[in-house]
């Protein structure tokens, strides 16, 4: 898929296994030919004893032109065992549907959520021949709110920065917050502590580089968190060019202030039209004075369509957004349909929505792609209508 993404979780998680007494080489096949071939030779060169295979995503999530990756995800497991390696699965796609997954491939375990202390441990556990369970909760070995996270060089970025790829960071997992379609929502919140995160980025930034996206779920999760990190930024590494993921809210004059301050010149902020309503109109609004103020573009995700959504509730949000000093405005209309979500759960109890649902059958587990769609691509259109 273009542009490529770095695999930055993987660079945090072999901070942590070089910090263990573990060995682990990645073998990143974005850019093979012969990704098969190549996984083939790197165990016979290196003869591991254990492989981990990092999933990002299930599927390309889009409606048209969908991939579906867990086809391949299990030729690699194939080949894996077929060479004596026990596979353990992970990786923010994998967690999506973990039990499902693994089931699918036949892979020997996997780990659930963040991964960083979760497969030291697990290793831990194998290495001294102890019984480990098929799934283990990452989640689970975070009991402390901040942590501060190891990142090692283990990604060649050359390659990706000449595709248009850009450099990722995070300051913390999960979100608190649930939306209909989304599969991050409801999950327990770790912060990375904003010291890691400035000096991650200067670390970045004497490698050459200084153009970076924050691969945060949304970062306003929490203001003072917000705020600490922008000026560990400018603490440790100076202003850079990045941009990031928000959510209506919360938010707050010093945190716009401290965002320009940082770097920030791009904000992709998610929205939906059960935020319409006049109160809500009018924090929108504020939002976008802000960010407007202090020169930052905002780019809207718009999802509109939810169950029982009247088509009002979307035309009055369109018709909002276009008075708004706002960059783009994408609209969406189709959904993954994903177990845990409160869409599937509308569904299960509304059986009265199936008949928007494609790819379905009453038998299905959501592994291969449904989705969603209450709203035609013609009723979206003529919502927009020439509105550039």
């Amino acid at each position: 898929n273009y542009p490529p993404v770095i695999p930055a979780g993987l660079e945090y998680l072999c901070g942590h296994l070089q910090k263990s007494n573990h060995e682990a080489f990645v073998l990143d096949l974005c850019f093979s030919r012969d990704p098969l071939q190549e996984l083939i030779n790197k165990i016979d060169e290196i003869k591991p004893d254990i492989a981990g295979i990092s999933i990002r995503h299930i599927d390309t999530v889009l409606y048209q032109n969908n991939d579906f990756f867990i086809y391949e995800v299990k030729e690699y497991v194939e080949i894996c065992k077929k060479m004596n390696l026990r596979v353990i699965l992970g990786g923010s796609g994998y967690s999506i549907m973990p039990a499902e997954i693994l089931n699918f491939t036949r892979a020997d375990y996997g780990v659930y959520g963040p991964g960083e202390m979760a497969l030291v441990s697990l290793l831990n556990d194998m290495e001294k021949e102890k019984s480990v369970p098929e799934i283990t909760n990452g989640f689970s070995f975070f009991t402390e709110k901040k942590y501060e996270f190891a990142r090692s060089k283990v990604i060649e970025y050359s390659d990706y920065i000449d595709n248009d790829g850009i450099v990722g960071f995070r300051t913390q997992t999960g979100c608190t917050d649930n939306c209909f379609f989304c599969t991050e929502g409801k999950k327990q919140i770790i912060y990375n502590t904003p010291e890691s995160v400035g000096q991650e980025i200067s670390e970045l930034k004497q490698r050459g580089y200084s153009h970076f996206h924050l691969c945060d779920s949304e970062f306003n999760l929490n203001i003072n968190h917000c705020i600490n990190v922008c000026k560990a930024i400018i603490e440790y590494a100076g202003p850079v060019n990045w941009t990031l993921y928000m959510k209506p809210e919360p938010f707050s004059t010093d945190m716009f202030m401290w965002l320009k301050k940082s770097g920030a010149t791009l904000i992709t902020l998610s929205i939906d039209t059960k935020t319409s309503g006049t109160k809500s109109f009018k924090r929108l609004a504020e939002f976008f004075r802000l960010a407007d103020k202090e020169k930052i573009k905002i780019a809207i995700d718009l999802s509109i369509g939810y169950p029982h959504e009247e088509i009002q509730q979307a035309k009055e949000m369109i018709n909002f957004l276009s008075k708004q000093p706002v960059d783009t405005v994408g609209v969406n209309s189709f959904y993954r349909v994903y177990p845990g979500t409160p869409l599937f759960n509308a569904i299960i109890k509304d059986r009265s929505l199936e008949k928007y649902l494609i790819n379905w059958k009453p038998d299905t587990d959501y592994l291969f792609p449904v989705f969603y769609n209450l709203f035609s691509v013609k009723q979206v259109r003529e919502l927009i209508g020439n509105n550039p």
